[in-house]
């Protein structure tokens, strides 16, 4: 790929092998609060904002009024923690020095109030395992996963520049976040960040999230823009029409994908399946197209790297209608298009039913694809 840097220490954390748990933190706080309360410092990178979510021109107005309550988002400052002691547990929850607060803002749980966290009533915690020096934690809940790792997680080590760490917490071990760390020029180690996994750092830095999945944010994604600039060329693409099947996939399958790839077959798209794309072909497919049809999934990520006016069609069940990818598509001016198939069952978004499968409604979809 062009890239010549020495690849990174990737050093995955040792197993536990302790029956001598440690108890679970007792309550959740904010980040600077925390760093401050141990004798730590906060710096102050970006201001805070609110972020505003076009509605999707083409949506049902039922579609249009399950999301009206999701326009706006109020994103905290950009802020930079320096931990003295600090911890880390599993996939980035940071933990206070003591272990007794959880840094909540830092430290996601979907779907839970800012005074919940699951970690709250776990009582497995190993003890921690000491590490020496600068130690920044990027990892994020779910960042094992394409999607939170490219909005959730990436956006964190690209907000590290020119901050001094000598090992970095981080999903590590899948290939694209490998080639992220080669491309960003990190060299010294790294921790991969696993469940059951517990640090204690003689200094840790602590970079807040500029955006996630759920909120999109014009910082966040100008971040992967200009970081993925350079791996964008001409050598790969699959044409200006995608479909993302969701073949092999173990759910939200699209239970009738052979019909609707004969209708897509013939008006010049391309069958992509994802998880065989280098990273660098992923980013470059989407690049290229100008028309990308899919299924609720985390590939739907990669519409960072579409064009302005790129057309996105997205198929949903009506039981989980979730909108992260219509406010990314709102945020980068995509001619975004949802599908939910018509019937008297009223629309969702439940946590518990993002795996069941999708049932693409063929009429809908060729409206979308002909539509001005």
């Amino acid at each position: 790929m062009g890239l010549n840097r020495s690849a990174p220490l990737i050093r995955p954390a040792l197993p536990v092998t302790t029956r001598c748990f440690l108890p679970p933190p007792e309550r959740c706080e904010e980040l600077a609060s925390l760093v401050l309360r141990f004798g730590g410092a906060v710096d102050t990178r970006s201001p805070a904002e609110s972020v505003d979510y076009e509605l999707p021109a083409h949506a049902t107005d039922e579609v249009r009024e399950f999301w009206r309550p999701e326009m706006r988002a109020d994103v905290a400052a950009g802020l930079i923690g320096r931990l003295p002691g600090g911890r880390v547990f599993g996939a980035g929850i940071v933990l206070a020095p003591d272990g007794r607060s959880l840094a909540r803002d830092v430290s996601l749980d979907f779907g839970k109030s800012f005074e919940e966290h699951w970690l709250l009533t776990y009582g497995k915690i190993p003890p921690p395992r000491p590490v020496i020096g600068a130690t920044a934690v990027v990892a994020t809940t779910l960042g094992a996963g394409y999607g939170h790792w490219l909005l959730d997680e990436l956006p964190r080590l690209l907000s590290l520049e020119r901050v001094a760490a000598d090992t970095l917490i981080a999903h590590a071990l899948q290939p694209f976040s490998r080639v992220a760390l080669e491309h960003r020029g990190w060299t010294g180690a790294v921790l991969h960040a696993e469940r059951g996994g517990h640090f204690q750092c003689e200094q840790l830095i602590v970079p807040s999230l500029a955006g996630t999945v759920v909120q999109p944010t014009r910082r966040a994604l100008d971040l992967i823009t200009e970081f993925t600039t350079p791996l964008q060329t001409g050598r790969f693409g699959f044409g200006e029409r995608i479909y993302l099947t969701r073949e092999g996939a173990r759910r939200r399958t699209l239970t009738n994908e052979p019909e609707l790839w004969t209708e897509l077959q013939g008006t010049g798209f391309v069958r992509v399946r994802l998880d065989e794309l280098t990273w660098m072909e992923q980013i470059n497919a989407f690049r290229r197209a100008k028309v990308v049809v899919a299924p609720h999934g985390a590939g739907l990520a990669n519409l960072v790297f579409c064009q302005p006016g790129t057309r996105v069609v997205e198929l949903f069940n009506r039981s989980y209608v979730h909108g992260c990818f219509w406010r990314l598509a709102a945020l980068q001016r995509l001619d975004y298009r949802p599908i939910v198939p018509e019937s008297a069952e009223p629309l969702g978004q439940s946590t518990g039913c993002n795996r069941l499968d999708i049932h693409a409604d063929l009429r809908q979809v060729r409206m979308a694809l002909q539509a001005g």
